[in-house]
């Protein structure tokens, strides 16, 4: 008797699931592997040169943007000091790149402009590979470069209440007297602020702190203000005999309480209590106050002026402000 074979039936109804499913097939599955061993054997080096470079190439840049920054700094600390002192502006220029971890034998070039207007320095370092060296790079060259100059200063801040005459000719390193009278009323004091003898005192001791602006109306102080004159404007000089003795108006610290920034105005009309246009700034080195109060003596010099903003409006009288233009 024939033996009764046994036939799996799939009901017409079944699932996917229900259905058997093809087996694995070792041999295909072996080749795969083997091909991906081969395809990453032959991109393996490349991988890893990619990153080695990607790791280098972040290290370079890190060295680029801290020479950079001390480039930037260095630029606009030697520009402070410009037109007049370029020794000064030179030593600037190194000690903020010292301060900035820039090696003298990094220094390529701190170079003051012709005119004096300007200054540029560029600084180049050497950045040794570590993982590019597989792929024969052993080190790579930064460099930064930064150029300041300076720009008539077209807002300050600090400025004393004491106005000058803006349409009188004054060159650098000229002495005058502030304070002895320009007109019915006004001897050359500014109301800043306010009036009274007590901000006017403090205005000159301290500067007045808001931004002034070439173009802006300013009301005028009337009265001698002998005495608030004396006493703030001595304090002040004797503040910067005490913290720069050797101190004199063509050689001096940017910040000696002796250098102050004053308003040109014009006083011309003015009758008692009055408005007066601002033309621009002037820096001033005290010198001395009368025992009058009436009789102020200063020198005119040209500087950079901390706070102060540029601007295309007014005069140049000697008062600058220090700009990255490059």
């Amino acid at each position: 008797m024939e033996p009764k074979k046994i036939v799996d039936r799939i009901p017409d109804n079944a699932s996917a699931s229900q259905i058997p499913q093809p087996g694995p097939q070792p041999f295909s599955r072996r080749a795969s592997r083997g091909q991906s061993s081969i395809l990453l054997a032959i991109l393996l080096p490349s991988l890893v040169g990619t990153i080695a470079l990607g790791v280098d190439i972040s290290v370079f840049y890190f060295n680029w943007a801290k020479l950079q920054r001390a480039a930037d700094a260095a630029a606009l600390a030697g520009a402070a000091y410009l037109p007049d002192n370029t020794a000064g502006a030179t030593s600037a220029a190194n000690n903020y790149a010292a301060l900035n971890s820039i090696a003298g034998s990094e220094i390529v070039l701190n170079q003051i402009a012709a005119d004096n207007s300007s200054m540029t320095v560029e600084f180049s370092r050497n950045v040794p590979y570590y993982f590019a060296k597989v792929l024969g790079l052993s080190s790579g060259q930064v460099v930064a470069r930064a150029t300041a100059g300076v720009q008539t200063a077209g807002a300050a801040r600090g400025v004393i209440p004491i106005g000058i005459q803006y349409d009188t000719a004054y060159t650098i390193g000229q002495q005058l007297t502030l304070n002895t009278g320009v007109g019915p009323g006004n001897w050359d004091p500014l109301a800043l602020g306010g009036s009274g003898a007590a901000v006017y005192g403090d205005n000159i001791v301290n500067g007045y702190q808001g931004l002034m602006h070439v173009g802006d109306m300013v009301p005028t102080e009337t009265g001698v203000m002998a005495g608030p004159t004396r006493t703030s404007f001595n304090a002040r000089i004797a503040a910067g005999v005490a913290l720069y003795p050797s101190g004199t108006f063509s050689e001096h610290s940017l910040n000696d309480p002796r250098v102050v920034v004053a308003p040109m105005v014009d006083f011309a009309g003015i009758n008692g209590k009055s408005e007066v246009p601002v033309n621009g700034f002037a820096v001033l080195w005290l010198s001395s106050v009368a025992n009058s109060g009436q009789a102020i003596t200063a020198y005119f010099i040209q500087q950079t002026v901390p706070g102060s903003e540029p601007g295309s409006g007014g005069s140049n009288f000697g008062a600058y402000r220090a700009v990255l233009t490059d």
